[in-house]
């Protein structure tokens, strides 16, 4: 059975999460330990619909259960109450007693080096790219994609802004009405950093979660084995 995705909500944690339906509640709070900082003894678990539903579906509490005998669904939200007495909410979120390293616009944009910006218009890159007088000048739209670029294979998203590449899965291949036109790769992020849900326009391409949806060119993906992200680590990685 595949893993099902879930939300992860305590005092100084949140993010999704990857699990086995059939883990023990007494084995999920063992895992949640390094990723909440709350030790199992001190943890309540609480299944809603979703991160930002409030009705409770069910109290977590019988730790020979499994997630699946519970009901838990893809996209339901656990959140994991401290009952520690020695608990101090917000003390690893709270920022306010952490000196800053801050620097002003000016300040940065004056940095002639280690800098992303300072990259960018050295290799004239994103904003910083030749812009074409008229639509003559610009390249045609590809109509093309490179073999290996098909459906259900993982790939990267490289960035044209200099950014880390974003991890996914390829979810549609062909002419798409965007942009210009032409072919495009829509491709379904590990992350929530997308821009919906596969459609453009009004027309649905492919089907994903919110924002996790993005469309690029075909030499902006790279096709390979790259592992699943998760934003709290994957369930095999604790």
């Amino acid at each position: 059975m595949p893993l099902v995705n879930i939300f992860i909500s305590s005092p100084d944690a949140q993010g999704e999460r990857r699990f086995d339906p059939f883990i023990t509640i007494e084995a999920l709070k063992e895992k949640l330990h390094p990723v909440t900082g709350i030790a199992p003894q001190y943890q309540i678990l609480r299944l809603y619909p979703s991160l930002e539903s409030s009705p409770v579906l069910a109290t977590l509490d019988d730790d020979k259960k499994s997630l699946e005998e519970y009901g838990v669904k893809e996209g339901n939200c656990i959140r994991v109450e401290n009952t520690d007495p020695l608990a101090r909410p917000g003390e690893y979120s709270d920022l306010t007693g952490v000196d800053k390293f801050e620097l002003t616009h000016e300040e940065y944009e004056a940095r002639s080096a280690d800098t992303v910006l300072a990259h960018l218009k050295a290799n004239k890159l994103g904003r910083f790219a030749p812009t074409p007088t008229n639509l003559s000048q610009a390249p045609p739209p590809p109509t093309s994609v490179p073999p290996e670029i098909i459906t259900g294979k993982r790939c990267e998203v490289i960035s044209s802004e200099g950014d880390m590449a974003r991890r996914g899965t390829v979810r549609f291949v062909g002419e798409a009405s965007v942009g210009r036109g032409g072919v495009w790769v829509g491709v379904e992020l590990d992350e929530p950093v997308g821009k919906g849900g596969g459609s453009v326009n009004g027309k649905k391409y492919f089907e994903c979660r919110p924002k996790h949806a993005v469309f690029v060119r075909p030499d902006k993906v790279r096709v390979g084995d790259f592992p699943e992200e998760d934003l709290m680590g994957s369930d095999e990685e604790i």
